[in-house]
């Protein structure tokens, strides 16, 4: 469900954390609003109400982090933040290994197969579900999702958005087995390009700070580091 504290313009999507459905996940919709300590209160309510054991965050900006450090939340994990100029940057190529022909779109009937990528991708608690990629898929006023097939079956796909002129390459992930085929790459220059026909400027991109491989295949694209870090942050809920 999508929340709003009383009295106090900050957006926040209250959900379930994937594969665990008693911690409650809370999205703000809105980085450039900043919640203060009534926001997170109103949360946490939320959160008991629904019968949860602990919250988590997504990925939150520093300036997000204060409120619900407050609020006793602990950080649990702390992501690369990259950028690239749109407007500067030369368009990178896809790579001679595969060809833009793999490419087909992703649609909704197909979460389910995207999802399965997902977990043997991801390490949990991080990997998605099918009803977490839709919220992906949703979360920005225009989408593009997109996946490989090699043989008819999906072995990698992203979903990339944007928002007035600013892009975000949401999710990414490739199976196992089939990474080192330049398949990454194929689904990052493909967002890019989507992204720069519609006129966005900049784009944002973040990682897990020990993913070397994602970072360095970021850095290739033309993205660089910025110096601010994501956090997530997690409070087990009580009585009080």
């Amino acid at each position: 469900m999508t929340t709003t504290a009383a009295q106090h313009p900050v957006r926040a999507r209250i959900g379930r954390w994937p594969y665990q459905s008693d911690v409650a996940h809370v999205v703000l919709l809105d980085h450039h609003m900043i919640p203060d300590g009534n926001d997170v209160e109103h949360w946490l309510a939320d959160a008991r109400d629904d019968g949860a054991r602990s919250i988590r965050t997504g990925a939150l900006f520093p300036p997000s982090v204060p409120a619900f450090a407050a609020a006793g939340f602990d950080v649990i994990d702390t992501l690369s933040l990259l950028e690239l100029d749109l407007t500067r940057a030369k368009h990178p190529s896809a790579g001679r290994r595969v060809s833009t022909r793999s490419l087909s779109r992703l649609r909704r009937r197909q979460l389910d197969e995207a999802a399965d990528i997902d977990r043997r991708a991801f390490a949990e608690p991080w990997a998605n579900d099918r009803a977490a990629l839709a919220d992906i898929v949703d979360a920005t006023p225009a989408s593009r999702a997109r996946c490989v097939r090699i043989d008819g079956r999906m072995v990698a796909f992203a979903v990339s958005g944007r928002a007035g002129d600013w892009g975000y390459v949401q999710r990414l992930a490739v199976e196992p087995q089939s990474r080192r085929l330049g398949l990454a790459r194929l689904l990052v220059v493909d967002a890019l390009g989507w992204m720069r026909r519609r006129g966005v400027g900049r784009v944002l991109v973040n990682t897990a700070t020990d993913n070397h491989a994602a970072t360095a295949l970021y850095l290739s694209c033309g993205f660089t580091r910025r110096n601010e870090q994501l956090s997530i942050l997690e409070r087990a809920l009580d009585d009080r």
